[in-house]
């Protein structure tokens, strides 16, 4: 077969709005080409857990991307991220037990000159804005499948499934050919979209925008499991 005809899912808005719908889309996908590993962006473990409940009954390794601990911003003050803080010990644990890998790490893309506020691009710079122009759930999914494959979760060259989103919750899905982010240019490739945002955010915060949907008042809400 020379052609395959699939459709990509575009979505109306950004963000947590899409993340059981995208995740649903993924879960087919990868049964349809015999998929093992999703790699998922998850800040606060809500998309990990309702990824590990969607993908349980199929045998596929999730691998759980997460932020260092910091927090962003939101509607009712700051929203503590990074799986690894003791907010979320109860997320991370049912993670773990049920199988699923976390890998903390920070973006690949992300130059030291963001901190200290040089004018001068940087070839990482360059690279982070000009993903950017495909959404922010584009550029988070590659830069999640690389630090997955560079903590060594992921074998490099392996097609894998990768999901996350912009500013909270997962809106794009993308089946890539994983790499270790030194082999990035020569070996990378995105070989479909499954889903993604028909338009993106362009400005800050995020949640400000008509672009951006989703319930955040769940991320202050503390749960017996943990999550916030």
């Amino acid at each position: 077969m020379e052609s395959e005809d699939k459709a990509i899912t575009y979505f109306k808005y950004c963000g947590e709005v899409n993340t059981p719908a995208l995740l649903r889309k993924a879960n087919v996908r990868c049964q349809e080409l015999g998929i093992h590993t999703v790699v998922v962006a998850s800040e606060t473990g809500r998309c990990g857990l309702l990824a590990l409940e969607i993908f349980r009954d199929i045998g596929t390794r999730l691998v759980i991307v997460t932020h260092i601990p910091a927090k962003t911003w939101g509607p009712k003050g700051d929203i503590p991220i990074g799986l690894q803080r003791e907010e979320y010990t109860a997320t991370r644990e049912t993670l773990e037990t049920n199988n699923a890998v976390i890998v903390q790490g920070t973006r690949p893309l992300v130059p030291p000159s963001r901190v200290i506020k040089w004018d001068a691009p940087t070839p990482e710079g360059i690279l982070d804005q000009t993903l950017e122009l495909f959404g922010a759930g584009t550029k988070i999914a590659i830069e999640a499948s690389i630090m997955a494959t560079d903590s060594g979760h992921v074998p490099e060259g392996e097609e894998i499934i990768s999901c996350a989103g912009t500013f909270k919750g997962l809106d794009t899905a993308l089946i890539v050919r994983a790499t270790y982010s030194i082999n990035f240019f020569k070996d990378f490739e995105i070989h479909e979209f499954i889903a993604r945002p028909r338009y993106r955010v362009r400005e800050l915060p995020e949640f400000k925008s008509e672009n951006w949907k989703g319930d955040l008042d769940q991320y202050y809400e503390v749960g017996s499991d943990g999550c916030v």
